[in-house]
C-alpha cells in the first residue's frame, strides 16, 4: 500500500470532515448548531465513511472548506481565562449565502 501525501489544507479538511461527520453521526441537530450546518449537509455528512471521505478530501485539493470567523482575530485576542464565556456572548456571524456568478459576464446566476 502506498504512502498518501496531503497538503495542509487538505489535513485541515479531513480532521474537519471526520469531526463533523461524526458528530452527525451521533445527533444531528448538535452537528447543526456546532458547525453551523442544514439538515441535509449534516445526513449526508453522517452518511460518508472514513474511505469515502479521505477520497473526497485528495481529489478536492487545496481548495479550504472550512472558512474562520469573520471576527477571528478578536476571538483569540481575548484573555483566555474570559474567552469561553465570551463565545456564549458572540456567536459567530453565519455565513452569508455566496450567489454563483457567471464567468463571462460576471452577472448573478439564480
Amino acid at each position: 500500500m502506498g504512502k498518501l501525501e496531503l497538503s495542509q489544507v487538505q489535513i485541515a479538511n479531513l480532521n474537519m470532515l471526520i469531526l463533523i461527520a461524526e458528530c452527525a453521526k451521533h445527533d444531528n441537530a448538535i452537528a447543526c448548531s456546532r458547525f453551523g450546518l442544514d439538515a441535509d449537509q449534516a445526513e449526508f455528512l453522517a452518511s460518508l465513511d472514513l474511505q469515502d471521505i479521505l477520497s473526497l478530501v485528495t481529489h478536492l485539493g487545496d481548495e479550504c472548506l472550512f472558512p474562520p470567523r469573520a471576527d477571528l482575530v478578536q476571538v483569540l485576542a481575548w484573555p483566555p481565562q474570559l474567552a469561553g464565556a465570551l463565545l456564549m456572548v458572540h456567536p459567530a456571524q453565519a455565513a452569508r449565502p455566496v450567489r454563483p456568478v457567471c464567468p463571462v459576464d460576471g452577472s448573478v446566476l439564480p
